[in-house]
């Protein structure tokens, strides 16, 4: 058996869609300009700041497009949770706890949205930083302000930023990243690691949260196995999707932060 390559041919015509980024939670085009304008000062040359451009110029539009991937996985979330809790019916209110459990091909469908939903969230979420982090990453080193091989951070703990081969380390960098601009790590850490579990080692579970308040009021657990008892479930293996909004609200505060931390820099050089 003969394994022939396979031959894309062009297509015959195309359709293309319009892509033009603004409001974008980290924006390279300013970071251009101070590239631009640095050009002649000392310590950067027009040949470094044409590298730059040239090396990390995708990277910059792949970020603003997971830009708008999170907005939409953000958007689909939300949507998502609205469907699964419209599920759940109105006269359950004197329903035992335990007699309570949703069935149905419309709830099955809900429910397929918003796994479906979270893994995307997780992912674009995570994404992102690795693009973040790449980009950031080169810019300081190409001016000189880059961090060392190995760095400590406030907390003692010491970091390799640089693995073998002179690979850069992403989590690892951006916790560098976030030390040095003083944001609190707590979202990165839970980011990292759920997008971790559920990418390589398992799949969701999800259950709805009802608060036992009237007007109803419900939140969505993701579960890392189907817990039945929660009184005897470690804490580490569910969370709740109220807490993503510690991811949005984190990205959004270290993507502002870095681009006015790569502005200052170029303006200093």
């Amino acid at each position: 058996f003969i394994r022939l390559p396979l031959v894309r041919l062009p297509p015959r015509s195309v359709i293309h869609i319009n892509f033009v980024p603004y409001d974008l939670a980290f924006d390279a085009r300013p970071i251009w300009t101070e590239l631009r304008d640095a050009v002649g000062r000392n310590g950067l040359g027009t040949t470094t700041a044409d590298r730059l451009r040239k090396k990390y110029g995708k990277t910059a539009e792949h970020l603003a497009t997971r830009h708008y991937l999170m907005k939409q996985a953000v958007g689909e979330l939300k949507s998502a949770l609205v469907d699964i809790c419209s599920q759940v019916p109105d006269q359950w209110f004197d329903v035992p706890v335990e007699d309570r459990a949703l069935k149905g091909a419309a709830c099955e469908r809900a429910r397929d949205r918003v796994l479906l939903a979270i893994d995307s969230f997780l992912f674009e979420f995570r994404s992102y930083l690795d693009l973040l982090a790449k980009f950031v990453h080169g810019v300081l080193v190409a001016i000189n302000r880059g961090p060392f091989r190995t760095e400590r951070l406030a907390s003692g703990k010491s970091v390799e930023i640089m693995g073998n081969g002179g690979k850069l380390k992403p989590y690892n960098f951006l916790l560098y990243l976030v030390d040095v601009l003083s944001i609190p790590t707590d979202w990165l850490s839970f980011l990292v690691v759920q997008r971790n579990f559920f990418t390589h080692e398992g799949a969701p579970y999800c259950a709805i949260e009802d608060r036992l308040e009237r007007p109803p009021v419900y939140d969505l657990i993701i579960m890392k196995t189907n817990i039945i008892d929660f009184t005897k479930a470690d804490p580490d293996s569910f969370f709740r999707v109220s807490e993503c909004q510690l991811v949005v609200d984190g990205i959004r505060a270290l993507s502002a932060a870095t681009q006015d931390y790569l502005q200052k820099a170029l303006r200093t050089l």
